[in-house]
């Protein structure tokens, strides 16, 4: 981003040290990507006043909130020492967006792709603006009609999500994020779209380089696969099957084009449906909900039914506020089995069995608590929230009441609406929600132990965590949105994904090995802790400024009596933001003890910590760095002490079931996906792969990715050119004049 020197600060903030440690790659990335430039491409800001920015543009929200000058300057403190000391980045975007005319912060969004030329193209125009503010973006293309079906406007024949997603690939690789990056890109399609195979092999002659695939499948398709049955194949435009496959068929291809390419992975639709906290937001369906055409419907015009608001965008009233439909208003779903809801009061609502009804499971002097649930599963007695203030009714019965023609509708930031009296949810077919955003930002949770003290800082911790959901909740307000739509939803959720980095690192100064089974004790019970200190930390923000607008229609409004964000923890792929902080990425192991990450040119890294450890025991020399950087693994290497192998195992000396469980642990209690890839040595077999998916849905993962090293071009690298390595060695020794670059 470039701006004046006028606009930065040139005196350094007070009570700090501009003594910032950070390693020759950490300052070759902050140089090329995070700190300001003029006009001239000059770099005008030091990796301090970059944190003294942000600081600054984030603690500057909490006046609006009730802060005094004096209070909201301790804040802003404590949003740079918090940086300053890498124990907390917030991503890419609001390192480099914060405190400048740009302002974009998310790192993460989800776009709608509707079943038209007009929104298709929509679509792509919004990824770009969200590309060129810094953000990357999510697509679900599972909406989009099939290869050859009928396009009546036309007379011709559609192209299918494959083709379409060509045009969002194209116009990414002439899109830079913000001036800084390459745009990047997650492309979804439902296992059971007539195009799904063309989707899973898309990727095998090098196309789609600006797109990771995964396939989003149910619990119903993997037992599909375990029973080697066969399932449906469903036209999305006419919601009708149109043949039978077998799963185990669809599934081996995943597993085969996986192998080859890395993608697609996998994404578990129904595991993410059980964490869902707002499922009134974005309930992901593997059938849509539906109800009949008579049913009446609360609008801005006053009570319409269904059949009058079939393709015609309407306004809907909801708990007393207004709610856009999607362009085409209701549309039809199908016909199927219908029921009939009955309470003791007189109402009545003719609906499927799979259809979410708010119900009530307590009431207190203050407040209604709340819960969806289907339709099918209400039992006499159950009390029901109608769409009026604090007004209840009894449930008397729901019976079978004929097939016909059902129909649903999509009201984008609140899913939900008012059908005869009844506040109901609406479908939700895509496993993200559409316009959603996240603003991310992850603890260096190697920074909470010291070598050899075998005990986590859980104190200090705690205050970290405190101090980032504070951050990462003000970075909400102060965020400027590439779109309306994007600001109304994120706002009416306010999700944060506050995650870590570093773990492994964490793990060698505890002396745990990667895989055992102490690193998933410790794995767990520190995410166990995040989680539930960002939760309370969230609780007390909501009593302190108000909670989320949703928080009636989500699962938190029976547990707390305030949640200021719908979702407290991700763990995100930390990626530059752990080269500037000197440790590994996320939850993964180290990839090597050296190893070349691929970009801006190459850059060489050696483990900060072998080194310190090999020199403190007296095993370290140039000829054994030398030697590690033939293969990256130290566990064939002489001279290696075997409690010190132990410990620095590397991603490719780690079993395929390690990693999986890794990931498991983690999600069990992240509220968020977890990011993680499973990283197999080149010689690994279809089979390991196909044990790798399995076990990851036996485990509860909400998905999974593998990558198979020189499967396709990869950013990190054990190929470490000789003169890179020379360069390395020599810097970190005295000249012996064998060395080029000495002698140059």
């Amino acid at each position: 981003m470039k701006t004046t020197v006028s606009k930065i600060r040139k005196k350094k903030f007070v009570g700090v040290k501009d003594d910032l440690k950070l390693s020759l790659n950490a300052m070759e990335v902050l140089k090329r990507r995070y700190l300001l430039k003029n006009e001239l491409e000059e770099v005008i800001e030091t990796p301090s006043q970059m944190f003294e920015r942000v600081a600054k543009a984030i603690a500057r929200v909490e006046l609006s909130y009730g802060k005094s000058k004096e209070e909201v300057k301790e804040i802003e403190r404590r949003f740079y020492l918090l940086m300053c000391n890498l124990e907390f980045l917030p991503n890419s975007p609001t390192l480099m967006n914060a405190g400048t005319e740009l302002g974009q912060l998310a790192a993460c969004f989800v776009l709608p792709v509707e079943d038209s030329i007009d929104r298709i193209f929509g679509a792509v125009k919004n990824m770009a603006l969200i590309h060129k503010s810094g953000g990357g973006t999510g697509f679900s293309f599972s909406r989009l009609r099939p290869k050859e079906d009928v396009v009546k406007s036309t007379g011709g024949v559609a192209s299918g999500p494959v083709s379409f997603m060509r045009v969002f690939d194209v116009a990414t690789d002439v899109i830079k994020q913000g001036g800084k990056r390459r745009g990047a890109n997650m492309g979804i399609l439902n296992a059971d779209h007539p195009d799904i195979l063309e989707f899973i092999r898309a990727k095998e002659r090098g196309e789609f380089a600006n797109f990771n695939t995964s396939v989003a499948v149910t619990d119903e398709f993997m037992h599909a696969v375990e029973r080697n049955k066969e399932y449906g194949l469903v036209n999305p435009r006419t919601k009708g099957e149109v043949r039978k496959i077998k799963a185990h068929e669809v599934f081996n291809e995943i597993v085969t084009y996986a192998w080859k390419t890395g993608d697609p992975g996998i994404v578990f639709m129904d595991e993410i449906n059980r964490h869902n906290p707002i499922p009134a937001v974005g309930k992901i369906e593997a059938t849509n909900p539906c109800l009949t055409a008579d049913t009446w419907v609360m609008t801005a015009e006053g009570p319409r039914q269904i059949e009058e608001l079939i393709g015609k965008k309407f306004v809907a009233i909801v708990n007393g506020e207004e709610w856009e439909s999607s362009e085409d208003g209701f549309f039809e779903t199908g016909v199927k089995p219908v029921y009939k809801l009955k309470t003791a009061e007189g109402f009545e609502l003719r609906l499927t069995a799979d259809h979410l009804v708010m119900k009530v499971e307590r009431i207190t002097r203050y407040k209604v608590e709340t819960q969806w649930s289907n339709a099918g599963d209400l039992k006499p007695g159950d009390k029901i929230k109608m769409n009026r203030e604090r007004f209840v009714a009894s449930v008397e019965e729901v019976v079978p009441d004929g097939v016909e023609k059902v129909y649903d509708v999509k009201i984008p930031g609140i899913n939900a609406f008012d059908a005869n009296g009844f506040v109901v949810h609406n479908c939700g077919e895509q496993p993200l929600l559409p316009y959603d955003s996240c603003n991310l930002g992850s603890i260096n949770v190697s920074k909470f132990v010291e070598t050899g003290e075998g005990e986590i800082d859980w104190e200090r911790l705690r205050e970290v965590v405190w101090i980032s959901v504070r951050f990462l909740d003000d970075v909400i307000d102060v965020n400027r949105y590439p779109l309306p739509e994007i600001e109304k939803m994120t706002n009416a959720n306010r999700k944060i994904g506050l995650g870590i980095m570093g773990f492994a690192e964490l793990l060698i100064k505890l002396g745990i090995a990667y895989d055992s089974k102490d690193a998933l004790s410790v794995g767990e019970k520190l995410m166990q802790f995040i989680t539930n200190e960002a939760r309370q930390c969230s609780t007390e923000l909501g009593l302190e400024r108000g909670s989320f607008p949703n928080f009636e229609l989500s699962v938190w409004n029976s547990k707390y009596k305030a949640m200021r964000n719908a979702t407290v923890t991700t763990i995100a792929p930390t990626g530059t933001i752990s080269i500037i902080a000197g440790c590994s990425s996320g939850i993964e192991p180290i990839f090597a003890v050296a190893f070349v990450r691929n970009v801006m040119g190459g850059m060489l890294e050696i483990n900060k910590l072998f080194e310190e450890i090999a020199k403190e025991r007296g095993f370290y020399s140039k000829e054994l760095i030398t030697e590690i950087a033939k293969c990256g693994s130290v566990q064939d290497i002489d001279g290696v002490p075997g409690d010190i192998k132990g410990i620095f195992v590397t991603a490719l000396d780690i079993s395929p079931e390690w990693h999986v469980q890794m990931q498991a642990a983690f999600q069990k209690y992240t509220d968020n996906a977890v990011s993680k890839t499973v990283n197999l040595p080149s010689d690994a077999t279809w089979g390991d792969v196909k044990k790798v998916f399995l076990l990851a849905y036996k485990l509860n993962c909400k998905g999974i990715t593998i990558y198979r090293y020189g499967s396709k071009e990869q950013v990190l690298s054990l190929d470490i050119p000789k003169l890179m390595l020379e360069e390395y060695v020599c810097a970190d020794s005295e000249y012996t004049g064998e060395c080029r670059i000495c002698s140059v």
